[in-house]
C-alpha cells in the first residue's frame, strides 16, 4: 500500500508541474499571442480588401484590463464584475470611447474568447504555442457572425488583451474603434 502511495504521489507531482510548466509557457508568450492575433485579424481584413488595423496602445490597456479581471475575477462576459460594458469602462479609464463618421458616433465595439492552451481543442487540435492559439482565437471569432461583423468593421485601432487562468484556460479581448 505504501509503494502505491509513493506511485501516486510521485505521478500527481509530475502532473502538477507539468500543468504549471505548460501555464507558465502560455503566460510568457502573452505579448506574441497578441501580436499574432492582430496579424490574423488584418489579415481577414486585407482578404476582404479592407485597412488594416492600427494598434493603440489605450484599447491595448483596456483590453489587457477586461482579459485581467475575467481570469481575476472568474467570469466570462463582455459586462465586467463591476457591471460596466466596454463603452463604460473605456470612459471610466479615461480612454476615447467614441468616434464620429459622418452624423453617427460608433462606441467601441468588443470580441471575447475563453480558448484553452491546450494539445486536443476541438476545432483547433493543438493550441500550445503562440501562432497555434492566437489562429484558434481568431478563427472562433470569423465563425461567429457578430465576432466577425466587428473585426470587418469600419474601425481604424484595434487592442488586444490576453491573460491565463491557472488551469491554462486564455481569455482573449479584442477592443476596436
Amino acid at each position: 500500500m505504501k509503494h502505491k502511495t509513493k506511485k501516486l504521489n510521485r505521478y500527481l507531482f509530475l502532473f502538477t508541474t507539468g500543468c504549471f510548466f505548460l501555464q507558465l509557457n502560455a503566460q510568457d508568450n502573452i505579448q506574441e499571442i497578441a501580436n499574432s492575433i492582430v496579424k490574423e485579424t488584418n489579415l481577414l481584413r486585407v482578404e476582404k480588401n479592407l485597412p488594416k488595423l492600427k494598434l493603440l496602445d489605450t484599447l491595448m490597456d483596456l483590453a489587457q484590463y477586461h482579459s485581467d479581471n475575467m481570469v481575476k475575477y472568474n467570469f466570462y462576459s463582455h459586462t465586467d464584475h463591476q457591471g460596466l460594458d466596454p463603452v463604460e469602462r473605456a470612459e471610466r479609464q479615461n480612454i476615447k470611447a467614441w468616434a464620429r463618421r459622418g452624423n453617427t458616433y460608433f462606441g467601441i465595439a468588443e470580441n471575447i474568447a475563453n480558448t484553452p492552451w491546450f494539445e486536443n481543442v476541438i476545432g483547433c487540435g493543438d493550441t500550445r504555442s503562440p501562432k497555434k492559439f492566437s489562429k484558434c482565437v481568431v478563427q472562433s471569432w470569423k465563425d461567429s457572425p457578430p465576432h466577425y461583423k466587428n473585426i470587418m468593421g469600419d474601425y481604424t485601432y484595434i487592442g488586444v488583451g490576453i491573460a491565463f487562468d491557472n488551469d491554462g484556460n486564455g481569455y482573449s479581448t479584442q477592443n476596436f474603434r
